[in-house]
């Protein structure tokens, strides 16, 4: 499975990626919302992680551009600030749920897992 994951915090992004590699997923890591969107149009991902809070484009509406271009594509939106409001905003754009940081790395696993399955027909 093909993950991209859009993360300003390079730190972090290298947390997420690290992990997701170990369990045998290839992930790339976008660090704004428009190099996630441009990515996506370069390459075909099987699953999106999107940080709401980014520069130069916000996960929310880079999600939303995505979307367009393939509207099956499963996404979850992370944040360690983000309101209720964007939080349900991000799953009105197509995110299936939004976790906040600090959240523990099997539970982002889980919902890949999950939705992963269902979008690859597993």
């Amino acid at each position: 499975m093909n993950i991209l994951i859009a993360e300003d915090d390079r730190n972090f992004g290298a947390v997420l990626k690290n992990a997701l590699t170990e369990e045998g997923y290839r992930v790339d890591l976008a660090s704004d919302g428009v190099e996630a969107v441009l990515r996506c149009i370069d390459e075909q991902y099987d699953f999106l992680v999107f940080d709401i809070k980014m520069p130069k484009l916000d996960g929310i509406n880079a999600l939303r551009i995505i979307k367009r271009l393939n509207p099956h594509i499963p996404a979850i939106t992370i944040s360690g600030n983000a309101g209720s409001g964007e939080m349900a905003e991000s799953v009105k754009a197509g995110a299936t749920r939004c976790l906040t940081k600090p959240f523990e790395i099997a539970q982002l696993k889980s919902e890949i897992q999950k939705y992963g399955a269902r979008h690859s027909g597993a």
